[in-house]
Formats: C-alpha cells, sequence, structure tokens
C-alpha cells in the first residue's frame, strides 16, 4: 500500500541529487507471548519500498549485513527503554543502550 507521505512528497520540487520514493509500505505484526496483558510480545515488521532505480548487488549486501541490523538494534533499544522508563526517546546520534557491544 502507498504511504501516506506520497502526496505530500508531490508537493516538494524534485532535485536531481536525491532519489524520490512513490510507492512505500509498511505491515507490523505483533504477538503477545504469552497474554495482550501482560509483558512480553514477539513483533515482525516488513518495509517495502520502490524508488525506481537498481540497486547495484554490493549495496544490497551492505545493507543487508550492516546497516538493516544497526537499525533493528536501535528499535530493540528504543523498546528496552521504554519498558524500563515509560519513556520514548530518539537513539541519535548514540545513546547509552546502543553502546552495549
Amino acid at each position: 500500500s502507498s504511504g501516506i507521505n506520497a502526496e505530500y512528497g508531490k508537493s516538494k520540487p524534485e532535485l536531481p541529487k536525491f532519489v524520490r520514493v512513490c510507492k512505500y509500505g509498511s505491515k507490523l505484526v505483533i504477538r503477545a507471548d504469552k497474554d495482550i496483558y501482560q509483558k512480553g510480545m514477539s513483533y515482525c515488521l516488513t518495509y517495502y519500498d520502490d524508488f525506481g532505480m537498481p540497486i547495484p548487488n554490493q549495496v544490497k549486501d551492505r545493507l543487508a549485513n550492516t546497516k538493516i541490523p544497526e537499525f533493528l538494534d536501535k528499535v530493540h533499544d528504543a523498546a528496552v527503554f521504554l519498558g524500563s522508563t515509560g519513556k520514548l526517546y530518539v537513539p541519535y546520534p548514540a545513546s547509552p543502550l546502543s553502546q552495549r557491544k
């Protein structure tokens, strides 16, 4: 499905140094480990975008092997922080939790 911001993006001028993503979507499936009233869950986030140009295999490999796991570490850190403090945070440029490695 198309994202909400696809229409918003059309109001901005196109610049040759940027790629405009017009088709994208995501699905999030959440499953409680025991029941919905107890702590603990598993989730699966699927994201798709089509920015209309081929991606070299070397770039795909780098994304799959480094950048996607780094992103998921940040998502995990945010979930742990939220679960332990009840507060949201943005883990940029680096959070204390993401320094755990």
